[in-house]
């Protein structure tokens, strides 16, 4: 486990970034979504909310079930950062659910749960001579 740096928190925590989701199908198969509900609960810990991933939710599980990671690449601005984490749980109930769907209630949708990952790996994927160093 590692600790996610300032920078990369506030990236994921803004709502003008863009963030995607990579896991990997039965077969193999890389299958990558942007999603809006990924967020860092904190330092520790990342969070994304079930909403309408069902290939992405059935592939989190199996990678669960496997010890594999999934990875997230979030860009903000001019920044952007790699993060492989740990799958830990799904939570169907809870507060951070109860807030998500606060969140969303506007919209008309409803988070079904939440997946927690704990970050294993920080990359910068940003532009320049730093790209694919790690910072985590």
């Amino acid at each position: 486990m590692v600790i996610l740096p300032e920078e990369v928190m506030k990236a994921l925590n803004d709502p003008a970034s863009v963030k995607v989701l990579a896991t990997k199908t039965p077969e193999g198969v890389v299958n990558a979504i942007p999603l809006g509900s990924l967020a860092a609960l904190d330092p520790n810990t990342i969070i994304c909310g079930v909403v309408f991933m069902k290939q992405t939710h059935n592939n989190l599980e199996k990678m669960k079930k496997n010890g594999e990671r999934p990875a997230v690449l979030v860009v903000s601005g001019r920044n952007a950062y790699q993060i492989h984490a740990t799958i830990k749980i799904f939570a169907t109930s809870g507060p951070v659910l109860d807030t998500m769907n606060e969140k969303v209630k506007a919209r008309g949708i409803t988070v079904t749960g939440v997946w927690f990952m704990e970050p294993e790996s920080v990359f910068d994927q940003s532009p320049g001579p730093n790209v694919g160093k790690k910072i985590a």
